[in-house]
């Protein structure tokens, strides 16, 4: 095989291993980070009308961290997230029903405020943390929960 025809062989094996290698660690961050569990809880068929704030930072406990990685709406069918294109592989969309939530916790860190949410996954008895961060962004969500009857807990 010539040398200049070598760069048309590796390329297309780069971009097919590329490919792979990050679908299976987008995937495996979904089921090992608590994503998978919610979405399977409270499947997000489709994205309700509401406020949208786009690339929104999210944690699921230690591990599930979406650093400007997701898309939220909030609804009064309740909180929708979804991740933005890259991330989708392994991760479905969530709607949780503001009623579903059972505690929530606002919090200062650093200087974002931080609102830690509780979501029970369904039939298991466990529980998911959500938290959020941004200060207009966490406000609008308390907002949502108050108009929705969820009592806060202001720590």
């Amino acid at each position: 095989m010539p040398e200049t025809s070598l760069p048309f062989v590796i390329l297309p094996v780069f971009v097919v291993g590329f490919t792979l290698f990050w679908s299976l660690i987008v995937f495996v961050i979904a089921h090992t980070g608590g994503w998978a569990g919610l979405a399977n809880a409270y499947p997000g068929t489709k994205k309700p009308e509401g406020r949208s704030w786009n690339w929104r930072s999210i944690r699921f406990g230690l591990f599930g961290n979406y650093r400007n990685a997701v898309d939220v709406s909030l609804s009064d069918a309740g909180l929708y997230m979804r991740p933005i294109f890259p991330f989708r592989i392994g991760h479905k969309p969530i709607l949780i029903p503001w009623k579903a939530i059972s505690d929530a916790n606002r919090h200062d860190l650093w200087f974002a405020p931080t609102l830690t949410l509780d979501v029970p996954l369904t039939g298991s008895g466990k529980e998911r943390r959500v938290s959020f961060y941004g200060a207009e962004f966490v406000e609008a969500i308390e907002d949502c929960l108050r108009r929705n009857g969820n009592a806060l807990d202001r720590r």
